[in-house]
């Protein structure tokens, strides 16, 4: 376990920002990071954040407060039945290594998600979601540190509150617990999600149609759309794709034919983001070293390596005042601004 002060976090955020936080603690031993954290507990009374691997964060200054970076990675079956596995992952195992670690065991459902940067532990979190795929549909049961009385506990899938990118570790549980594993129940027999465009384009006559075959086609088209954080700097999606009423839907295809769009039928529409902020004509729009990727105008980068974070949060308000006055649009940030 390490207990740092005045820590850089550069390398744990996606962004490459440079900033420190007054505080850094990371554990790869639950019980032993359990044992601290009841002995300090004020820790928990104060500003904090548990973090990943920074995927879904942008920094726009250092952080006045401690941050907490679970590093737990066992992976197993925790049992099975005719149809299904009940797969467990502790919270720091990078996501895409724990979706590769599934299709091995030929445990499958996941597969659409592969290649989302980040951590089992704040996948939950986010609900993160792709191809028509949500995480939330796959969960079991998580496991978290109760911050009020630091005894671990159990919450269903069920109870989780999922909705679109949004958990009640988001609201209800927020600051109150830390996610530490996660169960996920998932398929013997393979039902392939081809749903989406992008991947029916993958897709040929004399193709077999696999979980594997999704993997890989999905991470085909994420390396051709989306730039690697590796090498510059971002966090994916930036914003979410805003949902409205029929009412508000039928105006916007009136004065734009071509909008783009999924309904929900359920009365309500999810209109892409991306499509918004390309026809506004963001696409490769630059500001004080910050960009809009020109392949994907969802994802903002930190093009020149250079940029802080409050750059980048000008660049999207500059987007969003764009957005509103153009469709009467607000759009709600995907990645967590501190």
């Amino acid at each position: 376990m390490n207990d740092i002060l005045n820590y850089s976090l550069k390398s744990l955020n996606t962004f490459k920002i440079d900033v420190n936080a007054d505080r850094f603690i990371s554990f790869d031993n639950l019980y032993e990071f359990l044992i601290f954290a009841k002995e300090n507990k004020n820790i928990f009374k104060q500003k904090f954040i548990v973090t990943g691997e920074g995927s879904n964060l942008l920094f726009t200054k250092d952080y006045n407060g401690t941050v907490i970076h679970p590093e737990t990675k066992v992976f197993g079956v925790l049992n099975e039945t005719d149809t299904h596995y009940i797969v467990q992952s502790e919270a720091g195992l990078k996501w895409d290594d724990f979706v590769e670690n599934t299709l091995k065991l030929e445990a499958y459902g996941l597969e659409n998600l592969s290649l989302i940067p980040g951590t089992v532990g704040a996948s939950v979190v986010q609900n993160i979601g792709a191809y028509g795929v949500e995480v939330g549909d796959f969960v079991d049961k998580v496991k978290y540190i109760c911050l009020e009385d630091f005894v671990i506990k159990t919450i269903t899938g069920n109870d989780c509150q999922f909705s679109y990118r949004n958990s009640i570790f988001k609201n209800e549980l927020k600051n109150k617990a830390i996610v530490v594993a996660v169960d996920f129940k998932l398929n013997k027999i393979p039902e392939c999600n081809t749903n989406y465009a992008d991947i029916k384009r993958c897709i040929s006559d004399n193709v077999d149609i696999t979980p594997m075959f999704i993997r890989k086609a999905v991470i085909d088209i994420r390396n051709k759309k989306l730039p690697d954080p590796d090498i510059i700097g971002n966090a994916g999606s930036f914003f979410k794709n805003p949902v409205i009423d029929k009412t508000k839907f039928d105006e916007l295809l009136l004065k734009f034919p071509d909008l783009r769009y999924y309904d929900l039928h359920n009365g309500k529409y999810k209109i892409a983001a991306g499509w918004l902020i390309d026809v506004c004509g963001f696409k490769g729009f630059e500001h004080k070293g910050a960009a809009v990727h020109e392949k994907q105008a969802l994802v903002l980068i930190n093009k020149t390596g250079k940029a802080e974070g409050k750059d980048i949060k000008e660049l999207a308000d500059i987007i969003l005042k764009k957005l509103k006055d153009k469709f009467g649009l607000s759009l709600e940030p995907e990645v967590i601004i501190l």
